[in-house]
Formats: structure tokens, sequence, C-alpha cells
């Protein structure tokens, strides 16, 4: 949704809207989640630049110097929101439990020569718990 269709939707309710990643420099908000300790993994990707036997499975961390690449050479979006990859998290620092994938296969939906779709299929995983967890909360630091 556009984000003058979500202020006017907001404003009809008499809804104040937060969007506090909106009109953020990309590459800079990328490297903030990263450097944040999300672990996250492309589980699609479906743009010039991105290879699914390459890419697939890669985290934020392994991708962002090729995503800066990308934005500079084909003008992706960093952060994939033009619909370049999507990700899955499997831990961050609010998670009391890790996921683990343990198999996964890659499945390509179209061998496009310049910009083939091909996605993540997750066949087995596990949650791991974390040091530090205690009924569902992490422990202060």
């Amino acid at each position: 949704i556009k984000v003058p269709i979500c202020h006017f939707r907001c404003d009809r309710l008499n809804v104040t809207m937060l969007a506090y990643l909106w009109h953020r420099d990309q590459v800079q908000l990328l490297r903030d989640m990263v450097d944040s300790g999300i672990h996250a993994i492309l589980i699609k990707v479906a743009a010039l630049g991105l290879e699914p036997h390459k890419h697939l499975g890669k985290t934020l961390a392994e991708i962002y110097d090729h995503m800066v690449l990308m934005e500079k050479k084909y003008g992706l979006n960093a952060c994939g929101e033009g619909g370049e990859y999507e990700t899955a998290t499997l831990d961050c620092p609010l998670f009391c439990k890790r996921i683990v994938i343990d198999e996964s296969e890659v499945v390509i939906h179209s061998n496009d020569a310049f910009a083939p779709v091909g996605y993540l299929k997750i066949k087995r995983l596990h949650l791991e718990d974390k040091p530090g967890c205690a009924e569902g909360k992490i422990a202060a630091t």
C-alpha cells in the first residue's frame, strides 16, 4: 500500500499512522538490520543480479555487499522492497529460540535468462533454545 493511501485511510479512522522505516536510506537500513543481530536468510529471489542457486539461503550479512552493488548497478532496492527478494528471519535478539533449517532445496519457478525466479523450499527445521531465555523472556544483559 502506498504512503498517501495509508495516510488517507488512517485519517478516516482517526488513527495515527506510525511508519518508522519509510523514507529511510535502504542501504543503511539493511546495514542496521545486519548490525542489530537479525539473522534472516533469502528464501526467494526474483531480480536481475540475483541467482537462485547462488543467493538462496544466504544471510543478509552475506549478501550485503552484493545488494549494495546491485542497487548501484541496476537500481535494485537493497532491502528487497521492490520484490527483488524475500527473507525469513531465523533468529534475532527478541527470539528465545532460533529456527534451524535441517533440510532445504532450491526450486526454480522461472528460469529467465536475465532475472530467474527461485525459492528455497524448507523441508525440515527445528527450534533450538538460546542461552539467557527463561519462561519466554530474554534475560537482561
